[in-house]
C-alpha cells in the first residue's frame, strides 16, 4: 500500500494517491528491501519540479505501471529539498554512470542501497520497458549488478587525493584571470552564461560585483554586468506584475521562465541585486529589490514568520497559466504603449496564445502602476499554483542576511525589522532541544540541520552582529561554529562533511564544494571561519578557513563560474581585502567620516576587545590608535 499520506512533505502528498506502493525513505523500506530482497526504485523531485508532475500523471498514476513497480522493486519516493543528503549522493551516482542529471531522478539500488542505474524523465512506454529490463537484470544477472553497484558506490566516496593543496602565500594574482575566463563565457546581448537553459546564479554575479572598480573595468566588465541585471530585471523571468523571479529561463533571452518560483533564488537575488545598486544606483534594481520583498512577505511568508521553499509551476494542470496573460486580456487595459513595451502579440508570444510580459526596454513596471494594480486584481481571481510549504533554514538563513544587506543600503526600518523577526522565528522553530533542524516539521524524526543551514545561519548571525555590535550574536555564531568543528568535520580533509556524524547511514558521505544555483556549504563555511577568526581573534578560525580555500584553490581556477563564491571570498579577503577597521562604541561617526579611500573597500568590525580602533589589512594590523584621524593617516598609507 502507499505510504505517504501520513508525510509533511508537500512534493510527497502529491504522490499520496498513485496506486504505486510508495514508501518515504527510511529504516522500514531499506530493511523491506533487504528482508524480500527486492531492488529499489528511490525516485526524487521536488513539489514545484513540472517533469516531476508530468512523469507523475503518465507513469505512476498509471495501474499498469504501477502494478510493475509494486511487483518487483521496494519503491522509495524522496524530497530533494527535503534529503538533500540523499540527492546528493544519488545524482552523484547519475554522473558516474556517464548520464545527464535532473528532476525527476529515478536510480534503482541493490537492496545494500548501491546504485546500478538510473536516469531522470522517462516517458510511459519507455519506463515500462526499463522496468522489465531492470527485474530481468536482477533476476538473472545479479552478479554483473552487484560489481557493477560496488564500483558505483566506491567511487561515491571522498578521497582525499581529489583535492590538491595549494600554498596560499605562493599563490600567484588569479583573479584577474578567473575574471577573464569567466567574461568568455558570458553573453554580451543578453548577459548570464551564453547557454540555454539559462539560470540567474547569484554566486557569480555577487563575485563579479565584488571585485574592486579599478580592475572591473579594466577587464571591461560593467556594461556585462549591467546587461545581465537589466536583462534578467526585463525578462520573463522577472514577474513584471507580482515580483520575484522564476528558477531559470528555458531560452537564453531571459524570455520564457520555467515558472517556478524558489524562496533560494529570490534571497539570494535580493543580495545580487542589492549589491549592484550599490555600485550603478539604477533604480530599476531598486524596483527589483522592492517587489521581490513584497512577492516574498504575501506569497512565502507562513504564519510562523518563516518563509516557505516555494511556488510551483503549474497550476489547473498547465504550466505557467496563472503568469501569463491572452491578449483580450491586456487589450482591455486600453494602453497601447504597454502592449509594445511587454512585446504583446495578438496570437500570443509564447504556447497557447498566450503572452509572457517580456520588456523591449528597461522601463519601470511603476511606469504602468495602474495597468498593474488591475492585472494582479485579476490575478487574485485565479487558481495559485501550489506552495511548498516546508520551512527551510539555509534559505531562510540567506533571506535573513538579505534582508540586512538590503537595510544597509536603503535605510528602510522596515527590512532591518524582517531581519530581526525572520531570525526570531528561525531560533523559535528552527531549534529543538538544542539540535538545529533543517526544517521547521518532519513527519517521523526530526531531520538534523546539514552544512549548509548551519553554515548559512553563522553568516546571518555574523551579518546582524556587524550592524548591531550586540556580543549576543556573536556569541551564537560561534557555539554553532564550534558544534560544526565537532559534528560535520571530515577525517582527511580541511573542508567538512555535508552531514552531521550523528545522522543515519547513507553508502556515502559528500564534501559539497561546487558553488552552482546556491552557493556550497563548504564556501559558505569557509567565509564564516574568516569572519568569526577575526571576530573572536581566533587564528584557528583564520587558519582553518585558509586551508579549507588552500583546497579548492586550483579546481576555482580552473572552473571559475562554478567556484565564483569561493573566488570571491579569496578576492575579498586574500588577493584584494578590504581595510577591517575594529572599533569600541558606536558605528555613526565612523560612517560619516570623510575617509581617504572608497568606503567600499572599508569594513566596519565591532569589538569588546580594544578600548578605540584597531586597523587591519589582509595579513597585517596597524598599532591601536586613540581618533578616527589617526586611523585616516594609517589609510593613507595604503593608497
Amino acid at each position: 500500500m502507499n505510504k505517504l499520506g501520513a508525510e509533511v512533505s508537500p512534493y510527497l502528498l502529491q504522490h499520496k494517491n498513485n496506486p504505486v506502493h510508495w514508501e518515504p525513505w527510511g529504516f522500514e523500506a531499506l530493511e523491506r528491501a533487504k528482508k524480500e530482497d527486492k531492488p529499489i526504485l528511490v525516485s526524487i523531485g521536488y513539489a514545484a519540479c513540472h517533469w516531476c508532475h508530468v512523469m507523475e500523471h503518465e507513469s505512476f498514476e498509471n495501474e499498469e505501471v504501477a502494478a510493475i513497480m509494486n511487483e518487483h522493486f521496494v519503491n522509495i519516493k524522496v524530497d530533494r529539498e527535503e534529503r538533500p543528503d540523499v540527492d546528493m549522493v544519488y545524482m552523484e551516482a547519475l554522473h558516474q554512470m556517464g548520464l545527464n542529471g535532473g528532476w525527476p531522478l529515478n536510480v534503482f539500488l541493490l537492496p545494500d542501497q548501491k546504485p546500478f542505474y538510473g536516469g531522470t524523465y522517462f516517458k510511459k512506454a519507455n519506463w515500462i520497458q526499463l522496468l522489465h529490463s531492470i527485474h530481468n537484470a536482477f533476476v538473472n544477472n545479479r552478479a554483473e549488478l552487484a560489481k557493477s553497484a560496488d564500483g558505483f558506490a566506491e567511487s561515491l566516496s571522498e578521497n582525499a587525493s581529489f583535492f590538491a593543496h595549494s600554498d596560499l602565500a605562493e599563490t600567484a594574482a588569479i583573479i584577474p584571470a578567473a575574471l577573464t575566463k569567466i567574461k568568455s563565457a558570458l553573453d554580451p546581448v543578453f548577459g548570464g552564461i551564453n547557454k540555454a537553459p539559462k539560470f540567474p546564479l547569484p554566486s557569480l554575479i555577487q563575485f563579479l560585483y565584488s571585485v574592486p572598480s579599478s580592475l572591473s573595468v579594466e577587464l571591461g566588465l560593467p556594461i556585462l554586468q549591467k546587461t545581465w541585471m537589466e536583462k534578467m530585471a526585463q525578462g520573463g523571468i522577472y514577474d513584471a506584475v507580482g515580483g520575484g523571479f522564476s528558477r531559470y529561463s528555458v531560452d537564453s533571452e531571459w524570455f520564457c521562465p520555467h515558472f517556478e518560483k524558489m524562496l533560494y533564488d529570490n534571497a539570494q537575488l535580493l543580495s545580487a541585486y542589492t549589491k549592484a545598486y550599490k555600485r550603478e544606483r539604477n533604480p530599476l534594481y531598486q524596483e527589483v529589490i522592492f517587489d521581490t520583498i513584497s512577492f516574498l512577505k504575501r506569497e512565502l511568508l507562513s504564519p510562523h514568520g518563516l518563509y516557505y521553499s516555494s511556488l510551483d509551476a503549474d497550476s489547473e494542470g498547465q504550466e505557467g497559466l496563472f503568469y501569463t496573460w491572452s491578449h483580450a486580456e491586456l487589450a482591455g487595459l486600453n494602453n497601447e504603449e504597454l502592449l509594445k513595451t511587454y512585446s504583446i502579440s495578438k496570437n500570443g508570444n509564447w504556447e497557447d496564445g498566450r503572452n509572457i510580459l517580456f520588456k523591449s526596454s528597461p522601463v519601470l513596471n511603476a511606469h504602468f502602476e495602474k495597468e498593474m494594480e488591475v492585472l494582479r486584481a485579476a490575478r487574485l481571481t485565479r487558481i495559485r499554483p501550489g506552495t511548498d510549504t516546508k520551512e527551510v533554514l539555509v534559505w531562510n538563513a540567506q533571506l535573513v542576511a538579505a534582508f540586512v544587506e538590503v537595510y544597509q543600503v536603503f535605510g528602510r526600518k522596515e527590512d532591518l525589522q524582517s531581519a530581526f523577526d525572520l531570525l526570531q522565528a528561525i531560533e523559535t522553530h528552527l531549534n529543538k532541544d538544542n539540535l538545529w533542524l533543517h526544517q521547521a516539521q518532519y513527519s517521523r524524526e526530526p531531520i538534523g540541520a546539514f552544512l549548509d543551514d548551519v553554515a548559512a545561519l553563522v553568516l546571518a548571525y555574523i551579518q546582524v552582529y556587524l550592524l548591531t555590535s550586540d556580543i549576543v550574536y556573536k556569541e551564537k555564531a560561534d557555539k554553532i561554529l564550534q558544534m560544526i568543528c565537532d559534528d560535520f568535520a571530515h577525517p582527511e580533509l580541511a573542508l567538512y562533511q555535508y552531514r552531521s556524524k550523528k545522522a543515519d547511514y547513507l553508502i556515502a558521505e559528500k564534501v559539497e564544494v561546487m558553488d552552482s544555483v546556491m552557493p556550497s556549504s563548504n564556501s559558505m563555511l569557509c567565509e564564516a571561519f574568516l569572519w568569526m577568526g577575526i571576530l573572536k581573534n581566533k587564528a584557528d578560525y583564520t587558519l582553518q578557513g585558509r586551508a579549507m580555500l588552500s583546497q579548492i584553490i586550483e579546481r576555482a581556477m580552473a572552473h571559475p563560474a562554478y567556484f565564483a563564491n569561493w573566488l570571491r571570498i579569496y578576492s575579498e579577503w586574500m588577493e584584494h581585502p578590504k581595510a577591517m577597521l575594529k572599533y569600541a562604541g558606536n558605528v555613526d561617526g565612523l560612517v560619516g567620516f570623510d575617509w581617504c579611500i572608497d568606503k567600499e573597500q572599508l569594513v566596519f568590525v565591532p569589538s569588546d576587545e580594544i578600548e578605540a580602533y584597531l586597523l587591519c589589512v589582509g595579513d597585517y594590523c596597524f598599532a591601536p590608535v586613540a581618533t578616527l584621524q589617526e586611523v585616516d593617516k594609517q589609510l593613507s598609507e595604503l593608497i
